[in-house]
């Protein structure tokens, strides 16, 4: 199981790195589920319930907390030249407590996943999220 899913990053890496176009959505997420699930080394029952927890909580963070920063940082490059002070501070905290409820929300999908998985898969599980991160970065530089 392991071979293969290295086979089929070495491919799809190989692939990515002769185009120019940029990278979907879907196939940045499903790059960084092989990445992950190789690091951890689930079992087929195992990836099920995990990528079913996982997902759910992505998406709440996606959809409560990146996009709203996102919508924050447009509207500060619109008027970043004529802001007042109060409208930035405004905008700080706005910021802040967006990163806090993604924070709040990996703590429960962490929570979740707890009950399902030992603590040492889903502390792998964060190491391979940020080496995943890393490596993307470094790629990105790269090019």
């Amino acid at each position: 199981m392991n071979k293969l899913l290295i086979i089929v990053m070495l491919l799809i890496s190989n692939n990515s790195l002769g185009q120019k176009s940029k990278m979907s959505f879907e196939r940045f997420k499903a790059l960084k589920m092989s990445y992950i699930a190789e690091k951890i080394g689930l079992t087929e029952t195992e990836e099920s319930l995990f990528w079913e927890i996982y997902e759910r909580y992505e998406k709440k963070i996606f959809t409560d907390s990146r996009k709203e920063i996102k919508k924050i940082r447009r509207y500060y490059m619109t008027c970043k030249d004529s802001m007042s002070n109060d409208m930035a501070l405004e905008m700080i905290k706005k910021i802040n407590a967006s990163e806090q409820h993604a924070l709040q929300l990996k703590e429960e999908r962490d929570k979740s996943l707890l009950e399902i998985f030992s603590a040492i898969k889903i502390l792998k599980m964060h190491h391979a999220e940020y080496r995943f991160n890393r490596e993307m970065v470094y790629k990105m530089k790269k090019k």
